[in-house]
């Protein structure tokens, strides 16, 4: 597998899940640090790091973990620095950006599925209904009809 394959594919099995910038540092991440591998092919850095979904995984992971139950994504870019010392107050929490749920192709095979299976339930009922009715309601109102019939005539 080559870099751009790899990080194709890292790409998108991040989008949607986790915030642009999430995306973007760890694309530059493995970037550099395939290319930054002296004496090793692409090829050979890539099989050694792994499978570009499993890490998209392992980075959802890590960043749901550190939304923490507030919601809120916690900020640790500047950590250590006398930046971040001489600003923390507490807790320093930081918004996600816009998480929008994005469907992916098998969510809409599903809906679709799930459309067609409760339009086939709905046909099937309403079949069980008009037979009922023309088993039933056919006899039930001729019946009527033969009663009215004969109990004029008397």
């Amino acid at each position: 597998m080559k870099k751009k394959e790899f990080l194709d594919l890292l790409k998108q099995a991040l989008e949607g899940e986790v915030d642009q910038n999430t995306i973007e540092q760890s694309m530059i991440f493995y970037s550099e640090y395939i290319s930054s591998q002296p004496g090793k092919s692409e090829e050979e850095v890539i099989k050694e790091i792994g499978d570009p979904r499993l890490i998209a995984k392992t980075i959802i992971d890590t960043e749901k973990i550190s939304e923490g139950e507030t919601g809120y994504k916690k900020d640790y870019r500047n950590y250590g620095s006398e930046e971040f010392n001489d600003n923390y107050e507490g807790h320093h929490y930081k918004r996600p950006y816009g998480r929008i749920f994005r469907l992916r192709w098998y969510h809409a095979v599903i809906l679709a599925l799930l459309f067609l299976t409760i339009l086939s339930m709905i046909i099937r009922i309403g079949w069980i209904v008009l037979r009922l009715l023309y088993t039933f309601f056919i006899p039930i109102v001729l019946v009527g009809l033969l009663w009215v019939m004969f109990r004029r005539r008397d």
